[in-house]
């Protein structure tokens, strides 16, 4: 049977009415899967990325098909990582994720399992017998990014309950990643385009796919590429605030040697060059992908840019 997790921020809003205002996700069943919950608050006119770090309270290895999220409207991102993989131990516990991310080593190590922008509530299922194997006890990294451009505090909460299968039922899993180009400068006051393409190491069937730019952003595009051509744009994402995530009914059969081009453009009205960070006042350009079948060797690797400069992952 799988626990369930109620984890709350430190800056919850403590007015009882407030918290009694908020939409609620009913958690799953006993023994259907289980419920992460993280709350916050964005004051009037700024900028939150809230970060808390625990364990996984399960006692058995979680095999996810189905996920339902419930978030503030608005929420530029929402993602759950594990920092399992990697060398550097995080105490748990609630963090400015800006502080959190100082470490550079704390970035790199973690693996991302889950994200969602834009969209305040939905539900991903992966095909029958498909599932995330998440093992019992895991440490999670729960991420919630929120600009208030309003003249009101605004309650941030984020639901996600995991709906699983039996361990019997599993005859695949996924895996994934992010592709970024972080070779970024905006020049003031005009159009600016950057490309990456990449292509996979191995035979992968492709799931998902999404995009991740900010606020000058104009368009995010991918298009088809065999190694050698890019053929003609598949998906187009021209908001910011929803970078699109896009489940195909039938995956992208994409075989070792072939991947993607993705494009990125931007409008930088401001006064001063805008470079690769991580708050919404720089810029990003990144491609999200999750594939079968699960190894954590698949990646889409990075042969050519519209500057030069490769991006290592």
């Amino acid at each position: 049977m799988l626990l369930t997790l109620l984890l709350s921020c430190s800056t919850f809003p403590t007015d009882s009415a407030d918290a009694d205002a908020l939409p609620v996700l009913a958690p799953p069943a006993a023994g259907d899967g289980f419920q992460l919950t993280m709350f916050g608050n964005a004051p009037a006119h700024t900028e939150v990325w809230l970060c808390s770090v625990y364990d996984l309270p399960t006692t058995e290895a979680a095999a996810v098909n189905r996920v339902e999220y419930l978030q503030t409207p608005g929420t530029h991102h929402m993602t759950l990582s594990t920092t399992a993989l990697g060398d550097t131990p995080i105490a748990s516990g609630d963090y400015d994720c800006a502080d959190l991310y100082a470490d550079t080593t704390v970035m790199e190590d973690v693996v991302m399992m889950f994200g969602n922008q834009g969209e305040a509530e939905g539900t991903l299922a992966l095909p029958a017998g498909v599932a995330a194997n998440l093992p019992a006890g895991i440490q999670i990294l729960h991420e919630v990014h929120y600009v208030n451009t309003t003249d009101e505090d605004v309650a941030i909460y984020s639901y996600l309950n995991g709906l699983t299968i039996p361990q019997e039922d599993v005859v695949d899993g996924i895996w994934g990643g992010t592709v970024r180009d972080e070779n970024l400068e905006i020049p003031v006051g005009a159009e600016h385009t950057e490309w990456s393409r990449c292509v996979m190491n191995e035979d992968v069937e492709v799931q998902f796919l999404a995009s991740h730019t900010h606020a000058q952003a104009t368009a995010f595009t991918i298009a088809p590429f065999d190694g050698v051509t890019t053929g003609p744009v598949f998906y187009e994402n021209y908001d910011w605030h929803d970078p699109l995530i896009t489940q195909y009914s039938a995956p992208l059969v994409i075989p070792a040697g072939q991947g993607f081009e993705f494009t990125c453009s931007w409008f930088n009205d401001g006064d001063a060059p805008v470079n690769y960070g991580l708050l919404s006042t720089d810029e990003m350009c990144n491609m999200a992908i999750v594939f079968t079948p699960f190894s954590i060797t698949a990646a889409c690797e990075v042969v050519e840019t519209s500057d030069g400069v490769l991006w290592e992952g």
